[in-house]
């Protein structure tokens, strides 16, 4: 997963933020924060027409490949700096570096 990336609300603990499980967004920005991603949703409202949530890596779900190279998001992370966290592969939070913030695949606060 990364930004640009279709994604699923896999828990319905974001309900305060009217997110629910089940519904898809986009990955909105590249870098990850305290293992959050921010996600874009679609609200179908003209007054409003996108709500967005920090969802939990661990509460997403890959739907569709957004397209975005590591070029591509190495110019949107901030100051272009290849050591932030930007992307899950394999179950591992990773940077443009390759470094592995997590160490168990799967185990986001490992």
């Amino acid at each position: 997963m990364k930004a640009y990336d279709d994604v699923k609300v896999i828990s319905d603990k974001y309900e305060d933020q009217n997110v629910h499980k089940g519904e898809i967004g986009t990955i909105w920005f590249p870098e990850i924060r305290d293992d959050y991603f921010y996600v874009q949703f679609d609200t179908n409202d003209p007054k409003n027409w996108y709500k967005y949530a920090e969802i939990k890596i661990e509460d997403l779900e890959l739907v569709k490949d957004g397209g975005c190279s590591d070029e591509e998001l190495l110019e949107e992370l901030p100051k272009n700096d290849p050591r932030w966290w930007c992307k899950v592969e394999d179950g591992f939070i990773i940077n443009l570096n390759g470094d592995k913030k997590n160490k168990i695949p799967y185990d986001y606060n490992s």
